[in-house]
């Protein structure tokens, strides 16, 4: 095969119709051995523990510099101009969605897009236009023929005059009186609008979810000089510079496959987990040779040493036990692609002070992290977190 046809095939930028997006293989068979990791820990855990070919002991975070170096913020622009390539299929349609789950980048790449052709994005309503059913950032796009929206999770909130804008502004607009627009769109978002809403007709593009040996592809491309790493579960190498040893995908396929082919998440876990021999470790090879720790200075300016990448299935995991109220939470952080302490009390049916106690014991649980002041679900709990809900019949994203 060309070379040309190679990178196009393990290109991780592929816009695709949502109704032909495909999670990788073994997305199914990661699922179920989550759940059956999760029952059993407690008779597992430590014989699992002395199973691992690297023990975390033994090494250490990568310092900041070498992370940002091996595993770099991702650059979405390859995103953007398949996304303007692909709505060339979509001139007369009125609305465009472009989705992705959270983390996936939608925000982003249509900003990106619309500051290349010069369109003006909609202002974001505040939480009091929200809650007031306000409808003036709608009127904003009643004088212009071509508009976007790069996060339309925060145009609404599931409450009674929280939903009335974006209704407004979808009737309005699939009737074509808003000219046209291209919305980003949280994956959970776009389920819940088109239970709630209705968005029968409307296209709705995405990343195609990404394989193995995709992932693979863009982790050695993004750090410049692939560095060799192993994994701490197998001893075996992940990633590394030969091209020709398809044993390294196996375990990015695993990767891939608990993430279900979103780049976004997978992302996370790389730079979460990788790691290199601790300074005081007797460090070997995968070959069981010893390596001197004299040359640690060196280390860590050389993006070419072997890393180790913990076990990618070791995050955060809820427990089986999870009460509704922190079910009911994760569930509406979700479809609302996060929310501010502030916001709670309007989309919950608790009070103040237990829905804050839940936010605060998952929090402390590291199952949520703050993202400019808005709580979401962790990118490493996410596996799970979408899992509980499907299990307990919520509402699921397409994704």
């Amino acid at each position: 095969m060309a070379q040309g046809s190679t990178n196009a095939a393990l290109s991780p930028w592929n816009v695709v119709a949502l109704d032909t997006f495909q999670t990788p293989e073994r997305t199914q068979a990661s699922q179920w051995r989550r759940s059956w990791r999760a029952a059993t820990t407690w008779m597992i855990g430590k014989e699992a523990s002395e199973r691992q070919a690297k023990q975390e002991s033994e090494l250490r975070a990568l310092p900041e510099v070498k992370l940002a170096h091996v595993a770099p913020p991702i650059d979405w622009m390859p995103a953007t101009e398949r996304l303007k390539q692909a709505l060339k299929d979509y001139e007369d349609a009125p609305v465009v969605l472009f989705i992705s789950p959270p983390y996936g980048g939608h925000s982003t790449v249509v900003s990106q897009w619309a500051a290349q052709q010069d369109i003006p994005c909609l202002t974001v309503p505040t939480l009091k236009e929200l809650v007031d059913g306000s409808l003036a950032w709608v009127e904003d796009a009643t004088q212009l023929k071509r508009w976007a929206i790069p996060a339309l999770e925060y145009h609404f909130l599931r409450h009674t005059n929280g939903l009335q804008g974006v209704r407004e502004l979808l009737e309005r607009a699939l009737s074509g009186r808003l000219g046209q627009s291209v919305m980003g769109c949280d994956s959970w978002t776009y389920a819940y609008l088109q239970h709630a809403v209705g968005l029968e007709g409307v296209p709705v593009l995405t990343l195609q979810g990404l394989e193995g040996e995709q992932l693979a592809h863009y982790f050695s491309q993004a750090a410049g000089e692939c560095p060799t790493v192993y994994s701490t579960r197998t001893g075996k190498s992940i990633l590394t510079s030969d091209s020709d040893q398809k044993v390294v995908f196996k375990e990015l396929q695993r990767l891939t496959a608990h993430c279900r082919g979103h780049l976004g998440i997978a992302w996370h876990y790389w730079r979460e987990r990788l790691r290199e021999p601790a300074e005081d470790s007797d460090s070997s090879d995968n070959n069981g040779h010893k390596r001197s720790d004299k040359s640690s200075d060196k280390e860590d300016s050389d993006t070419s040493q072997e890393l180790w990448l913990l076990d990618a299935l070791a995050e955060a995991e809820l427990p089986t036990d999870t009460g509704d109220l922190a079910t009911l939470l994760l569930h509406t952080l979700l479809i609302h692609g996060g929310l501010e302490d502030q916001a709670l009390k309007h989309v919950l049916p608790f009070s103040d002070h237990e829905a804050l106690n839940a936010r605060f014991a998952l929090a402390r649980r590291g199952i949520l992290s703050s993202q400019q002041g808005r709580w979401q679900v962790a990118p490493l709990s996410y596996a799970s977190v979408r899992q509980l809900l499907e299990s307990r019949n919520y509402l699921v994203d397409p994704l």
